[in-house]
């Protein structure tokens, strides 16, 4: 089975980003339905009210969204505002009466299990479930529109909204009925960097543009997920434009352009240069050696993966220990490491917020993955389990719960669990490695065959591989020539000659 992650970029560039790593001077090592949707330029859409531009955008994530229904909502809500502040003075009673208005007159709950549904604005306004990110964006449209100076605040992990005149400074926190909590509490919370903080924008009051732009970073990621790579690049350069200068949003490009036909290798350079540039902050420098990590996993060298790794962990801020950790632990899984691969898995578990329920599920997740190939299979049920207590709606946690009740001798109930699966929107890379894995684990060969093929014409990254060369479940199909044919035939179309000179084929 294959763990929750990203990654991939070349050979070459992860020696190259080492030898600048090490050699560099102290300073540097210390330390669906429609159509798509494209959003306007934002020239034309200026013209537009920010609530507009993001129902617009809102469409990317949810094509059938009713936008008469949508805007009816709003206007209704927005008709309720103005007589709740009619009477409010200070920026304090005009924040309780939007608090009031927006969140706790209406319900409205919080939501994660789900990121595309949960994060959008259309969650806040018709489905009164939502994320941080769903109503402080509610809030912040809401802000635009009754001409109050409402801005979004992004810090690692979360979202909120700030009013924000010049004068008052009053954070507004949206998942908590719109309670006000000091800056501190949040930057100390996330565990960022001074660096990070300074070079990234976290805590700061967001602009238009730059909220903006963070929404199309969102819908960016989004078009990723469906492998809808190019729509990616097309809504990263409009957030660029829009926040120009942003290194971390530079790294994300160049993962997108990684994943677009003959520009594997363009993408590893710039990936290398902004892992050795003294110019990115920390939380930068670890994602991309990170990715370059990822790559040289990718093609079948661990032990080059092990190296880049513990690089990028002596860079890591606390904010990103645990996804090092989790890398680690799977690196350690491809060498055979079944019980160091267990024990970095528990102390990335260890580091991770279990009131972040999302992400604490995402991590027990791949603990369990870990405890099985270290023989303990009932532990690892127990953790999928747990994990489900926390998003009950996780498909990819049904699935391995649905395989691993195969292994434990449960195989018809297992199977039956299997079947009843939806197919996501997002994730279509990883939902067809998945069905694959299965088929694989209950030994359905005629079944496996079709899909592995299905998984790999449709992968777009080259993280498959990683898996392939990694996971035990498909020893059994490994030396066949139908298996090595494939992967040999996919291989040359996602790393070009270099990789099927150089490439591995599992062991």
């Amino acid at each position: 089975m294959m763990r929750m992650q990203r990654v991939s970029p070349t050979r070459k560039a992860a020696i190259l980003v080492l030898a600048l790593l090490f050699s560099a001077p102290g300073r540097l090592l210390a330390g669906e339905g429609s159509a798509p949707i494209v959003p306007q330029a934002a020239d034309a859409a200026k013209k537009e009210s920010l609530f507009e531009k993001v129902l617009q955008l809102n469409l990317v994530q949810e094509p059938e969204l009713d936008l008469p229904q949508a805007r009816a909502a709003f206007n209704a809500l927005m008709d309720r505002a103005r007589a709740a502040l009619a009477k409010a003075a200070t920026p304090e009673e005009k924040i309780a009466a939007l608090n009031e208005t927006l969140l706790s007159g209406r319900s409205v709950s919080y939501l994660s299990n789900m990121y595309w549904r949960d994060a959008s604005l259309a969650a806040a306004l018709l489905r009164k479930q939502a994320n941080c990110l769903g109503t402080s964006t509610l809030y912040v449209v809401a802000g635009e529109a009754l001409g109050l100076p409402v801005k979004l605040v992004i810090v690692p992990g979360h979202a909120f909204a700030r009013w924000d005149d010049g004068v008052a400074r009053i954070n507004i926190e949206t998942t908590a009925e719109g309670r006000a909590i000091p800056d501190e509490n949040y930057l100390r919370r996330t565990n960022a960097t001074e660096e990070d903080i300074e070079k990234l924008g976290w805590g700061k009051s967001l602009d238009a543009d730059r909220f903006y732009a963070e929404l199309l970073l969102v819908a960016a990621q989004h078009r990723r997920s469906e492998n809808k790579i190019e729509a990616a690049v097309d809504l990263m350069e409009q957030a660029e434009k829009l926040a120009p200068g942003r290194s971390d949003v530079a790294l994300q490009r160049c993962e997108l352009m990684a994943d677009l036909t003959n520009r594997r290798d363009e993408a590893a350079r710039q990936i290398a240069r902004l892992a050795a540039s003294p110019a990115v902050p920390p939380s930068v420098r670890t994602g991309a050696l990170t990715y370059l990590a990822g790559d040289a996993a990718a093609r079948g060298d661990h032990e080059a993966e092990r190296r880049i790794l513990l690089v990028a962990f002596k860079h890591a801020p606390k904010s990103a220990q645990s996804h090092v950790l989790q890398q680690l632990a799977f690196c350690h899984r491809a060498l055979k490491d079944w019980r160091g691969a267990r024990r970095y898995m528990e102390l990335a578990v260890a580091l991770e917020d279990e009131e972040n329920k999302p992400v604490y599920a995402g991590a027990l997740y791949n603990l369990a993955i870990l405890q099985k190939n270290d023989g303990q299979l009932g532990d690892a049920l127990k953790s999928i389990r747990k994990a489900l207590t926390l998003n009950p709606e996780s498909w990819n946690l049904k699935m391995i719960e649905a395989g691993y009740m195969v292994l434990n001798c449960e195989r018809d109930a297992g199977i039956t669990k299997f079947e009843k699966i939806e197919a996501p929107r997002v994730d279509v890379e990883f939902y067809e490695i998945m069905r694959t894995w299965f088929f694989a684990v209950s030994k359905q060969r005629e079944k496996f065959y079709v899909q592995f093929e299905r998984a790999l014409s449709l992968a777009a990254g080259t993280h498959i591989f990683e898996w392939i060369d990694q996971d035990v479940d498909l020893d059994v199909y490994r030396n066949e020539a139908e298996f090595k044919a494939l992967v040999a035939k996919h291989r040359a179309r996602l790393f070009g000659k270099e990789g099927e000179k150089n490439g591995a084929t599992s062991k």
